[in-house]
């Protein structure tokens, strides 16, 4: 009886992860779980390939006086759903800027459905706080992310980097480049360690061998 059980769940767990294996997140702005001082104007989602919208809702976190950022996402929230303009919705590409209304002190939460380019079904939720005692990321909108990664395979311009995390917004990862026009000129081969840059598209404006 144990055993068609665990095949069932195991069958379950693959499949409920094939639509991640093929346009995961990049990163979003604001970083998932950040408490941040100044209400953003804007929320950006970034995905390692193209991906369409097809559905995105923003709330309001209502909670109680010892309730926390933590609590929240923890599921013990009570959302205020606040509506958007629904011009971001139906359009591919990696990068998503999403217009938002001013907000006050509190905790937000996103959930967001998308269609990756090969058409599989992706979603997926982040979560911030916006409050006087949380950082200040004015300024950082436009930074370029530099990273240390190991060349996994190199198919004509483009190259697959096996990387850490890039500054605090994208995580580790393995991904493809296109390195076509940029860096060194270098012969690039599987194995080689890399030190680069990428701007908030996701595009490599710099590389090198270490």
């Amino acid at each position: 009886m144990k055993k068609p059980l665990i095949l069932l769940v195991a069958i379950f767990l693959t499949y409920s992860n094939l639509g991640y294996a093929h346009s995961p997140v990049g990163f979003v702005i604001p970083k998932d779980g950040s408490v941040i001082k100044q209400a953003p104007e804007k929320m950006e989602i970034v995905f390692t390939a193209p991906a369409k919208l097809i559905k995105l809702e923003f709330f309001r976190v209502i909670t109680g006086e010892k309730s926390t950022l933590i609590g929240g996402l923890l599921g013990s929230e009570k959302l205020e759903e606040i509506p958007l303009d629904k011009s971001h919705l139906m359009k591919e590409g990696k990068r998503h800027l999403v217009n938002i209304p001013v907000l006050d002190m509190g905790i937000y939460k996103t959930t967001w459905r998308a269609l990756s380019e090969d058409g599989h079904a992706i979603k997926g939720t982040f979560t911030f706080e916006v409050s006087a005692k949380g950082v200040d990321v004015s300024g950082t909108a436009d930074e370029l992310l530099q990273g240390e990664g190991k060349i996994k395979r190199v198919r004509g311009s483009k190259i697959t980097i096996k990387h850490g995390a890039l500054g605090d917004l994208m995580p580790a990862m393995t991904m493809e480049y296109d390195v076509q026009g940029v860096g060194s000129g270098a012969d690039y081969k599987r194995g080689d360690t890399v030190i680069f840059k990428i701007n908030k598209d996701l595009e490599i404006v710099s590389i090198q061998p270490k």
